[in-house]
């Protein structure tokens, strides 16, 4: 009966190691970079919109301030969201959910997770009160942009970053869902200034998806 026990347990432990091992070694294999360089350049690519959204001007909005605002009193019936404007007709997403599905199709789920609470539902603490409101709501069918004041608390980026790919190379550590790529970047306002930057992007059920932010 010990025998038999021990035997068994030899066997389950084996059976342990060697899924182990399979693990590990699928892990260890990343894909070619070529294999995924051009999926990787698209991301990037889509990313400077997706990041001016959130963290850049925004969406175009009608200025409550404006001469067509004022002539049209358009913000009349808008009540009870005074530090908020319509986004304008020349805005290329009109529904939260769109902004979101765009969002989606750049960036992992992780990453987006916080971002998306910023953007659409606003930060409360644990008495309910608002210590940050969202950058967009969508009031009765219609978005609007948070807009109040001079400063828009929401415009953090330090420029629009743009990338060499010429200089794309894999870096460690990288995995079968999991790759990092080193390439240089600089700013549009700083084009002399070359920084060498490092992303990070994740295997996703539709694909590959960035993981962290590209400005």
């Amino acid at each position: 009966m010990k025998h038999t026990f021990k035997k068994a347990s030899v066997l389950l432990l084996a059976a342990v190691l060697l899924l182990a091992s399979m693990l590990t070694s699928c892990q260890s294999e990343p894909p070619a970079l070529a294999d995924v360089r051009d999926e990787f350049i698209t991301l990037i690519e889509a990313s400077y919109a997706i990041n001016d959204i959130f963290f850049g001007e925004g969406l175009p909005s009608h200025d409550r301030d404006g001469e067509y605002a004022k002539e049209s009193n358009m913000y009349y019936s808008l009540v009870g969201y005074d530090a908020y404007e319509y986004v304008a007709e020349n805005s290329p997403f009109f529904f939260v959910e769109d902004i979101r599905d765009a969002a989606a199709a750049v960036y992992s789920e992780v990453y987006l997770e916080d971002i998306s609470t910023m953007a659409f539902t606003g930060y409360a603490d644990t008495d309910g009160g608002v210590v940050t409101t969202a950058r967009y709501l969508e009031v009765d069918g219609v978005l609007l942009k948070y807009a109040y004041g001079d400063t828009d608390s929401f415009n953090i980026l330090p420029g629009h970053r743009r990338y060499d790919f010429s200089t794309m190379e894999m870096v460690e550590p990288s995995f079968g869902d999991s790759v990092n790529i080193r390439l240089d970047s600089y700013l549009l306002e700083e084009p002399d200034t070359i920084r060498s930057i490092t992303l990070r992007f994740v295997l996703e059920k539709d694909g590959w998806r960035l993981d962290t932010p590209t400005y």
